[in-house]
Order: structure tokens, then C-alpha cells, then sequence
């Protein structure tokens, strides 16, 4: 029986037009919850039975007449106290934490997407990136964590901190900008727009960042480097286009595949760590292909739906 039944069922106790079925129930339902053996703190006691009060002289008119009938004040005493467990019942039901909730954001290849957090951050997500946002976001701290690439302008606020985990990598900053990239399982990386971030691996602190610093993780290895980068051109691909600075091919291939929803695909294991540097804006994705085939000296082919490099 929900609360607005339950009202209905007291209004025709109260008015003696209740079956008598309702009226066991009512006898019952008052000495078997199980509920109300709960303590209500002093000051929700007093709440409870100030409304209580309130609502039975509005319902019976005790404070305009005297009830001289015992069996009719029984009745009345009988509905005051449904009213009390009730009211308990409900009260004790919202003190009752909220299961957690989980927001998942996923783009879709081709798709770049831009994602307004609770606390005005803004994050960037390249195409093919997952950012899961936890229920309490923003309530004692800030912490999401990325699978793929992101570009942060997190909103300053000394008080909660702002972690990005990517695997086992966490970030973590009070308000700057910056991006976190993570291309597979064992590599990740941070660049820095602006501000100060502080990078860990598994808990263990590696390094603290500040703008034009780029931190690159290897899992495999358990290692890590840092060098100085343009942080403006290589993070805003957003607006700017994409630039890679000394990138391995695989890792720009695997890009330009989200970026442009094509499946791109290196046969010739000679050009999978080939590093090039090259900045790719306005051009389609065949256009880029070939850019980088006159940048390399590789071959390449289009076969049914996708591009194939040897």
C-alpha cells in the first residue's frame, strides 16, 4: 500500500466507513512494522509530532469541539498514531542513502564531443573516448576517470581537488587546463596548457607538471619521460586540428581512424614505430593518408571501406 492509498484508508477510518478488513488491517499494520522500532532523533520527533498534531485538529476539528464519544476518540488516537509511524516511516526512507549512480559518456568514432561537468569544468573528448562521471562528483572532491583522449579546463577550486584516472595513471590538479591521452593498455600520456598538475602511477607519485610539459608513461617498461612541447598546438585539436610531434605512425593511423571513422590499417610492421611529426587540420582523410605517405615514403591502398598502409 503506497502513501496516497494509505490516506484514503485513514480518511474512511476516521469518517467509520472503513470494511472491516481495512480495520484489521489497520490494527495490524500498527503493531507488526517493524519499522518503527527505529529511534527517531529528539529533533525529528518533534517535527514529527508538531505535523501530526497539526494535521489530526484539521482533519477532526479537536481544537473547535470537544469529542465525548470514547470509541470515537479511540478512532482518532488509532489514526494519530498511523499518522506518526507514517510520518516515521517516511522520514527514516529518506535518510536512506541513494544507490550509486554511474554517468558514462561514450563517443562514437567521428565524433568529437564537448562535456559540460557539475562544477562548470569543461572537458574536451576525442572521438572514441569514454569519461565516466561518479555520482558524488564535486561533492568532497572531483574525480572522473578517461579511457582515450580529453582535453580538461577544470574550474578552479582549492577546496576539491580534480583527478583524472586513465588505467593506473591519475592526474591531479585544483584548476588548469590540460590533456590526457591514453592510445592502448601500456602508454599514456599529460601535456600541460596551463597551470600545475601532479602526475602518479599506481600511488607513486612521478612528477609534477607545469605548461608546455609533457609527461609520456610506459606500462611495459615502468617508466617515464618528460619533455617540453607546444602544448597549444598539440591540445587544441578541437579547433586547431591535430598536430603529433615525433608520434609513432601507429599512433597517428589509430587517430585519424577515430577522427574520420575510417579504418586504417599498417600491414608492413617496418612503419609501426616510425615516428613523424606533422599537423593535419582541414584535409579528409584520404588527403591526410596521402600527406603522410609523401612524408614517409610508404604505399598505400584503398580496399572496400578502409585504407590499408605496406
Amino acid at each position: 500500500m503506497n502513501v496516497e492509498q494509505l490516506g484514503e484508508t485513514f480518511e474512511r477510518y476516521l469518517a467509520g466507513t472503513a470494511s472491516a478488513a481495512e480495520k484489521e488491517w489497520i490494527g495490524k499494520w500498527l503493531q507488526e512494522r517493524p519499522e518503527d522500532h527505529h529511534a527517531l532523533e529528539p529533533r525529528h520527533r518533534q517535527a514529527v509530532h508538531s505535523a501530526i498534531w497539526q494535521s489530526v485538529s484539521r482533519k477532526t476539528n479537536l481544537h473547535l469541539r470537544p469529542v465525548n464519544n470514547h470509541r470515537k476518540w479511540l478512532a482518532y488516537a488509532a489514526a494519530a498514531a498511523l499518522l506518526v509511524a507514517t510520518a516515521a516511516w517516511m522520514l527514516l526512507s529518506r535518510q536512506t542513502p541513494p544507490a550509486a549512480f554511474v554517468q558514462t559518456i561514450v563517443t562514437q568514432p567521428g565524433s568529437p564531443k564537448t562535456v559540460y561537468l557539475p562544477d562548470s569544468s569543461v572537458v574536451h573528448l576525442f572521438p572514441g573516448a569514454t569519461l565516466t562521471i561518479p555520482d558524488n562528483y564535486n561533492v568532497t572532491d572531483r574525480r572522473i576517470a578517461l579511457s582515450g583522449r580529453g582535453f580538461f579546463d577544470v574550474k578552479e577550486n582549492p577546496s576539491r581537488a580534480f583527478f583524472v584516472r586513465v588505467g593506473k595513471l591519475t592526474t591531479q590538479v585544483l584548476g588548469t587546463s590540460f590533456e590526457v591521452k591514453s592510445t592502448d593498455s601500456l602508454s599514456a600520456s599529460v601535456i600541460v596548457r596551463t597551470g600545475k598538475v601532479g602526475v602518479a602511477f599506481d600511488g607513486k607519485h612521478l612528477a609534477n607538471l607545469t605548461p608546455g610539459r609533457r609527461l609520456r608513461y610506459n606500462a611495459q617498461q615502468r617508466d617515464y619521460t618528460v619533455d617540453a612541447v607546444d602544448a597549444a598546438l598539440l591540445c587544441e585539436w578541437w579547433s586547431r586540428g591535430m598536430v603529433f610531434d615525433q608520434a609513432p605512425l601507429a599512433e597517428v593511423v589509430q587517430s585519424l581512424s577515430d577522427w574520420y571513422n575510417v579504418p586504417v590499417e599498417i600491414r608492413n610492421t617496418r612503419w609501426q614505430q616510425e615516428t613523424v611529426t606533422i599537423r593535419i587540420r582541414r584535409q579528409s582523410c584520404t588527403e591526410a593518408i596521402a600527406l603522410l605517405s609523401e612524408t614517409l615514403g610508404f604505399r598505400y591502398k584503398r580496399e572496400n571501406d578502409r585504407i590499408i598502409i605496406y
